[in-house]
């Protein structure tokens, strides 16, 4: 008997629905979507109905419902970190710095010399249209945090204070993959909204989320109201999950469906906090003084620790969309 994962996926009933243009085209119902990337996860979509899909969701605009049916399809194929107490903290980290200081790695660091479980999944390496940013990875990689090689890993990292940095390769490979598709696709599709929201562990966890455009944050804000999700959002800093040191900025916690301002923006100073270059040597070395008590933590840095503390304090509730 034929392996029914060797079959290939007929996709044009799908397309029908989504690649009518944007005026035209529908979003696909949650358990559409969860079928049909279920399939291009699987390998299952020939590759010219797979580039005709991934352009028409991104001509047509996401959908809450449709991101969360896809997310539920991901479920099964991420390699996940072992539970750890209180509950992970996850930072998706995908855009790295180009005009401020990728401060990522210094709130990782703060948070995990706490005591707090904290796990950064993003890029194992920058392609070249964008060697411009200064990524996560580059940082700690300067400042001598090597990533998982597995994810059995991330929780010995937790217990010795240390962030788990995790390559997006290792948590999600099928992800990754289609991320790749960028370099043959020229643009970006879905997964990478996908990769901003996935959570790659056991046990109960924390997502740190940002948007950089208004359609993705309502985009965000319904699926967290509709799958009770718990995470925190906020406006991204050059397109990474910290809040700015240059400007006022707030930020939402999300839990059981509701959402509660946890840091207000007239709360963080607009000051001009002296922040290094931002390139990865200049960042690691002004994020070791920092930790060393050398230099002072960001005002907006400090006050996102806060929240994130409070928040765990409080407990950790529900693991993921699904």
């Amino acid at each position: 008997m034929q392996d029914p994962a060797a079959v290939p996926f007929l996709a044009a009933p799908y397309l029908r629905e989504i690649g009518r243009g944007k005026d035209g085209a529908r979003a696909l119902a949650p358990d559409r979507a969860r079928e049909l990337m279920a399939a291009i996860l699987e390998g299952r979509v020939q590759d010219l109905a797979l580039g005709g899909v991934l352009l028409a969701l991104r001509m047509k605009g996401e959908q809450a419902g449709e991101i969360a049916g896809f997310l539920a399809a991901l479920e099964p194929h991420l390699v996940r970190s072992p539970a750890v107490a209180p509950g992970w903290i996850v930072i998706p980290s995908y855009n790295g710095a180009r005009t401020i200081a990728n401060l990522v790695p210094l709130l990782a660091l703060l948070l995990a010399r706490a005591g707090l479980p904290v796990l950064v999944h993003g890029q194992e390496s920058e392609p070249a249209a964008a060697r411009s940013r200064v990524t996560s990875a580059a940082i700690f990689a300067a400042l001598e945090v090597p990533p998982c090689a597995t994810m059995a890993e991330a929780a010995a990292r937790a217990a010795a204070g240390v962030p788990a940095v995790v390559a997006l390769p290792t948590c999600a490979p099928a992800l990754a993959r289609l991320i790749a598709l960028r370099a043959v696709l020229g643009v970006r599709n879905v997964a990478h909204t996908l990769a901003k929201l996935v959570r790659p562990v056991e046990g109960a966890s924390l997502l740190i989320s940002s948007y950089t455009h208004p359609d993705f944050g309502r985009l965000q804000a319904e699926l967290f109201r509709t799958t009770a999700a718990h995470a925190m959002t906020m406006r991204a800093t050059d397109g990474e999950a910290v809040i700015s040191a240059r400007r006022a900025q707030g930020i939402d916690l999300w839990k059981g469906g509701a959402c509660q301002t946890v840091v207000a923006a007239q709360d963080v100073a607009r000051t001009g906090a002296a922040l290094p270059d931002p390139d990865a040597a200049s960042t690691a070395a002004w994020t070791r003084a920092v930790l060393a008590g050398e230099a002072p933590v960001p005002e907006s840095i400090g006050a996102q620790f806060e929240a994130i503390r409070a928040a765990v304090q409080a407990g950790i509730g529900a693991t993921a969309p699904a």
